[in-house]
């Protein structure tokens, strides 16, 4: 008998249906037409929500039945009176507005044991029948083994309310959310409530619709089928298999797409700039298109929606986003970025020809993007070593890859104290520490900038709230193990001097002094350190009152040690990350 119960909340015109371009909401508790634009579509049989239930509908078993629970008004009860009137009028029985969106309206009896629950109050437990409802269907068989996944309304209302009475009431322990088909009027709310509902009721929420199907023992492709993009024709860049499937369904309006790559996709990403032509022959405003697999496609569609609001023109606006088997994909629409030709951080900094072009850069950076993602940074209390992924059983890997490089020729202080002392410093309190949202994965090839005096940021997977200084952490190492050439031993030794002078800085608060002679000589380092000076400076803003040189260094520790295994340096670079990795690691093993 059913053991996987979806529950639907509220999922009603007057809640959600889409409104037209210029239209005002039918009344207070609609949840806006971004809201409803993001879970029903702007057509409602391939938008979001429609892809899930008709996946849903079409593969559900015996195993399966649905909960509808729905607002149903009586104007003329006296019992709803005071709801009525704190709400506003809504959903009342027999009105357009009390229906069931499209498509759940035509689907809600599709061959599906099916539950409709009236509401008429905020708690859907009370004056209702849903407690007896729901363990009919499960017919005997133990709450604690059922799962339910829940979609729809108000998330830090009805939603939050729904889940915390099925598992106080029912016993139902295993719930899942997927936020891509929840929603609420705001977007910063409808996201608190996710977290607290992790945090504190045990839900598993997912971001992804392919991974909520599979919680509900759907394996039913989730996309909508793209074959009307079948006669797109693409240009540029190579893409084939379920990629080219999914850029041609996110243009499937168009005649053309020329597709250019960008660099910055990692571990299976691909990132595409785009010149569209649609079916009447007009060309559209470029689009970047980023696909990658469905897990890491839906944590950063959800990244994305957290952040929209704060970085405004400077973050990207999703146009259409789509899942196939194992690949997923977002459009992307950028404000401004067809005024001129568009390029990583990574190869404006590579073309700079002085100091101050590269300092113009990250201030352009900073002032356009970085100081609003990271604004208003708070005290917290970390584990730093732990947030930064430190294990004792990475030391071995580190100490090894160390001596492959070379660590005994170049007489560097030897590692191990540091690395053996790990399980004490993760078993350590937390410490004090600066918080606030960071993208997670700021290299510089995830930065794009034009001529026009843009930037953007691209791949939001890791983005979050985090350690404040992570960003600047990251965009520190890869300016001197990236982007730094070491050409030769001499080279590497003044690299070596460079990591000794920054390790003077005393504090966050003192930025570095102004470099010797005999660097300052040295050009394409002096032009690194423009980018270095920048982002420690950025530091000293977000550090938050917290000066200390300590949770800086454990951070950039973390980068410098995984850069001796990458594939973008040569055998130089990365024994100037081993330097650094060395240095850093006496000096933490001391001050700590």
């Amino acid at each position: 008998m059913p053991r996987r119960i979806l529950f639907t909340q509220c999922l009603q015109n007057d809640f959600v249906a889409p409104v037209p371009s210029g239209a005002s909401v039918p009344n207070q508790l609609h949840i806006g037409r971004e809201e409803s634009r993001r879970l029903v579509g702007e057509d409602p049989k391939t938008g979001p929500l429609g892809r899930f239930l008709q996946a849903f509908y079409a593969a559900a078993t015996p195993d399966h039945a649905v909960v509808h629970v729905r607002d149903w008004h009586d104007a003329a009860d006296p019992a709803q009176a005071h709801h009525l009137a704190h709400f506003g009028p809504h959903c009342l029985r027999g009105t357009k507005g009390a229906e069931f969106v499209e498509p759940l309206e035509g689907l809600k009896g599709a061959g599906v044991r099916t539950v409709t629950v009236n509401s008429t109050v905020l708690n859907d437990f009370e004056g209702t029948d849903l407690r007896e409802r729901v363990r009919e269907l499960l017919d005997g068989e133990e709450a604690g083994e059922a799962t339910a996944g829940i979609i729809g309304v108000w998330t830090d209302v009805k939603v939050q309310y729904l889940a915390y009475d099925l598992l106080t009431r029912v016993g139902i322990r295993n719930i899942v959310l997927c936020s891509a088909l929840a929603a609420s009027r705001s977007r910063v709310r409808h996201f608190q409530a996710l977290d607290l509902l992790a945090q504190n009721l045990g839900v598993r929420v997912v971001d992804g619709i392919p991974g909520f199907l599979g919680a509900l023992g759907i394996g039913a492709e989730p996309a909508f089928a793209p074959a009307a993009g079948y006669g797109v024709k693409l240009a540029g860049a190579a893409v084939e298999g379920e990629d080219a499937d999914l850029v041609r369904h996110l243009f499937r309006n168009c005649r053309e797409v020329e597709l250019s790559s960008l660099s910055g996709g990692f571990s299976g990403a691909r990132v595409f700039r785009t010149k569209s032509v649609d079916q009447e022959g007009r060309r559209e405003v470029p689009f970047v298109v980023k696909t990658d697999a469905l897990e890491k496609i839906a944590r950063e569609r959800a990244a994305v929606e957290r952040v929209e609001n704060v970085l405004g023109t400077s973050a990207p606006a999703m146009a259409d986003f789509a899942d196939l088997r194992t690949r997923g994909a977002i459009k992307y629409f950028y404000a401004s970025m067809h005024h001129s030709p568009v390029a990583t951080l990574q190869a404006r900094v590579r073309k700079a020809a002085s100091p101050a072009e590269v300092d113009g850069l990250f201030g352009q950076l900073w002032e356009d993007i970085l100081v609003r993602l990271s604004q208003s940074p708070m005290r917290d209390r970390l584990q730093l070593f732990a947030h930064y992924g430190f294990k004792p059983e990475y030391a071995e890997h580190t100490l090894r890859r160390a001596a492959d490089l070379g660590a005994a020729s170049l007489r560097l202080p030897d590692m191990r104290p540091f690395y053996d002392r790990v399980p004490r410093y993760l078993a350590r309190d937390p410490m004090d520490a600066s918080v606030s949202w960071v993208h997670g994965d700021l290299n510089l090839a995830n930065v794009l900038v034009d001529d026009a005096g843009n930037s953007w940021l691209i791949d939001y997977f890791h983005t979050g709230l985090a350690h404040s200084l992570k960003d600047c952490a990251k965009l520190e190492n890869d300016l001197k193990f990236i982007l730094l050439p070491v050409p030769d031993e001499a080279a590497l030794a003044r690299a070596r001097r460079y990591e000794e002078f920054l390790l003077e800085q005393p504090t966050l608060l003192d930025p570095p002094g102004p470099l010797p002679a005999d660097l300052s000589a040295d050009a394409p380092l002096a032009k690194i350190h423009a980018g270095v000076a920048r982002v420690r400076a950025w530091a000293r803003e977000l550090c938050a009152g917290l000066p200390s040189m300590a949770p800086w260094r454990i951070a950039l520790l973390r980068y410098s040690a995984h850069t001796m295994a990458f594939d973008e340096c040569d055998l130089l670079q990365k024994r100037h990350a081993l330097i650094a990795t060395a240095l850093t690691a006496e000096n933490l093993a001391r001050s700590l």
